[in-house]
């Protein structure tokens, strides 16, 4: 389809138009005041769902190489919007809520493929992908090191608490990403000197990563200008 044409708009109002309708939708059946309703939101849902089948033989119909957009993230996406419709008979009230997770999944996704500042944090991804592949290296061989050595100085002292290696794993990525959920922590003097150094080193990997997502954003918006 062409991507300028005022008919390509017009589609692509119509559809983000959808997307939030299915949205609220989804959101709103969770209501308990709105249990009454299920006949009603299950109906809306299965008319959502032949919007999206509509949406997508149109695009496959008006794409100048319809192979091309098949096989492309969007053109994916749309399909798996469409599939749990087709893929059962009696439309199911069952089978409707048991996709449920998966609706909301493709929902936003399909919201996010046509969203201009979610292509440009792609864009941006991308820009950064060298740079991220290697922070997210160097988190790893954090959270491994602080992981084993926090085991090693733990469990002696906390043998139900850091009962293997695993539990130290999880310690290190709960500190090094600053969530510090409480329900794991160091007693003895070295550990308590090991989560100080995650600590500061989590902080920095935060830091870093904003960094580096800031300059590729920066990239991607003077790419965009310049095209």
């Amino acid at each position: 389809m062409r991507q300028n044409s005022p008919f390509s708009e017009r589609i692509e109002r119509g559809v983000i138009a959808v997307i939030c309708l299915d949205l609220v939708l989804q959101t709103t059946e969770t209501v308990d005041a709105m249990s009454g309703a299920a006949s009603l939101f299950y109906w809306a849902g299965v008319g959502v769902w032949l919007l999206y089948t509509v949406e997508w033989c149109i695009r496959i119909r008006q794409a100048e190489d319809w192979k091309k957009y098949a096989f492309s993230f969007i053109g994916i996406v749309d399909l798996l919007a469409i599939l749990p419709l087709w893929a059962f008979t009696g439309f199911d009230l069952k089978a409707l809520r048991a996709f449920r997770l998966f609706r909301l999944f493709v929902t936003t996704a399909k919201l996010a493929t046509r969203t201009s500042a979610v292509a440009k944090l792609a864009r941006a991804f991308r820009f950064a992908m060298d740079e991220a592949g290697a922070l997210f290296a160097g988190t790893c061989i954090l959270v491994i090191t602080a992981g084993f050595g926090m085991y090693h100085l733990e469990h002696g002292v906390q043998p139900e608490i850091f009962a293997s290696v695993y539990d130290g794993l999880w310690w290190a990525v709960v500190t090094l990403t600053t969530v510090g959920y409480g329900d794991i922590q160091p007693v003895t003097a070295g550990g308590r000197i090991l989560a100080t150094v995650a600590m500061f080193a989590g902080i920095g990997v935060i830091g870093a990563a904003c960094g580096i997502m800031a300059d590729a954003l920066r990239e991607a918006s003077d790419g965009e200008r310049a095209g």
